[in-house]
């Protein structure tokens, strides 16, 4: 530790000292050069603002009152220009009044003349600890960007029309530079698979991905997670932290499941949609984004919008373009696909012998019913690669390979005569609706698709 420095600090700080009086510069600017602290004095607003955009600064020590500007708008620039600035205002003439302002308008302390050099360590040490803090807050927002960003960019894999009109949907929204968009479907379906592709696919794919789970938002700290909170908003908030709607800037925020939001939170958010603005908690500055937002349901909002569960307001902003996905048992083409992506990314991960599947497994794993979407197929096959050591994976391996196995052995259960005109005498009764067809049938509506186009009956 250097000589002179408070036993708190281990480090100098490059301190811009903003008053118009010769005497505080040379006691002040004395006194921190002599703690082994960088000062550059400057006399005005215009020198400290050039100080501010040539130069980076730990600390500002700002008089309120300079000649021909109030202090208090010198603040709110120097914030502009350098976010992390510590600033501590300094008067002879301030009043209670003048202090909850500077403080509300994010100074980290006030310090009347004559300053007495023990406050003013004091100061220096918490400028010191709030340096350390903001850079703690920097490694992590830069670490969220690192694990949510574009090395992380699952494919869209299927061969089926509905992911082919969802590659196409996704695609219009990309060259129409569509910022808002609603992703509907049953849970598994993958929707953040599809908000990841727009975020690569789009300007800007190089920003930060920043998934919010919001059914698992505290119900306290919810507000602060998502808009961040300044310096004493609430008991414990002992610094300025960033929400994620400001580490997602420049790139692409998704919030999932984001019809569980407390109908205050949607009020707030509602405004973000629109002026694409936040304030933080206990803050009195706008604070610009520059987002994409993608939302994602897996219920219908427009039902919760009648029940008053959901703003009307926000989801007509949220509705701007909506992206539908189908469950799994409507597209089951996609399944042997899918399943041969989740193999390949399962083995990818940790050593196997495993091959690939077995022609009969792929087509046990096409006639099962998913009611869990992708995320069920992901699951069976991730465990069927730790059951099969080697080799190609088996009907057996799969946690449901024997009811498959024993229905396709059951009487009318082949693929021969009588299963066609089975099936044809159901679709004749049900007038064509195949998914009526597959309850009269006792199969899943993906088993129906399958054995139609396995066995050519249009």
């Amino acid at each position: 530790m250097r000589e002179g420095m408070p036993e708190s600090m281990d480090r100098p700080l490059r301190v811009l000292l903003v008053d118009d009086e010769e005497i505080v510069h040379q006691t002040i600017g004395d006194y921190l050069r002599h703690a082994g602290h960088s000062v550059k004095g400057v006399h005005s607003a215009e020198e400290a603002l050039h100080e501010a955009e040539s130069g980076d600064w730990d600390l500002a020590l700002l008089d309120i009152r300079l000649p021909g500007v109030s202090g208090i708008s010198v603040l709110e620039r120097l914030q502009a220009l350098q976010p992390d600035l510590s600033v501590v205002m300094i008067s002879g003439h301030g009043t209670m009044d003048t202090v909850i302002d500077v403080l509300r308008r994010g100074a980290v302390d006030y310090l009347k003349k004559p300053l007495r050099l023990e406050e003013l360590d004091a100061i220096l040490a918490k400028a010191d600890r709030m340096h350390t803090m903001r850079r703690r807050q920097r490694h992590m927002a830069q670490t969220i960007r690192d694990l949510q960003g574009p090395l992380i960019t699952p494919p869209l894999v299927g061969l089926s029309p509905a992911t082919e009109r969802t590659r196409e949907e996704i695609r219009r929204a990309v060259e129409g530079d569509c910022n808002t968009v609603l992703l509907t479907g049953e849970t598994g379906t993958g929707k953040e698979v599809v908000a990841h592709q727009i975020h690569r696919q789009a300007a800007g794919k190089h920003g930060p991905f920043v998934t919010v789970c919001c059914p698992a938002l505290s119900e306290t700290l919810a507000e602060s997670e998502l808009f961040g909170h300044v310096r004493g908003a609430f008991t414990g908030a002992v610094g300025p932290k960033p929400g994620y709607f400001e580490l997602a800037d420049g790139g692409t925020i998704f919030l999932d499941e984001v019809a569980d939001l407390s109908l205050t939170l949607q009020a707030k958010m509602l405004r973000v949609l629109e002026s694409r603005t936040l304030r933080r908690v206990g803050g009195t500055r706008e604070l610009h984004v520059d987002i994409r937002i993608i939302a994602a349901s897996n219920v219908r909002l427009e039902e919760l919008v009648e029940s008053g569960a959901f703003r009307r307001d926000l989801f007509y902003r949220l509705n701007v373009y909506r992206i539908h996905l189908l469950p799994l048992d409507e597209r089951p083409e996609d399944i042997a696909p899918l399943a041969e992506h989740f193999l390949k990314s399962c083995l990818t991960s940790r050593p196997s012998e495993v091959e690939g599947f077995a022609e009969e497994t792929l087509e046990v794993l096409r006639s099962h019913h998913y009611p869990g979407n992708a995320r069920e197929l992901r699951n069976i096959v991730e465990r069927a690669a730790i059951i099969c050591r080697s080799g190609l994976i088996q009907p057996e391996h799969l946690a449901f390979a024997e009811t498959h196995r024993s229905a396709a052995l059951s009487p009318g259960g082949g693929e021969g005569d009588g299963e066609i005109e089975r099936i044809r005498e159901a679709l004749v009764r049900a007038k064509w609706n195949r998914r009526q067809a597959a309850e009269d049938l006792g199969m899943p509506y993906s088993t129906l698709r399958y054995k139609m186009d396995k066995l050519g009956i249009t």
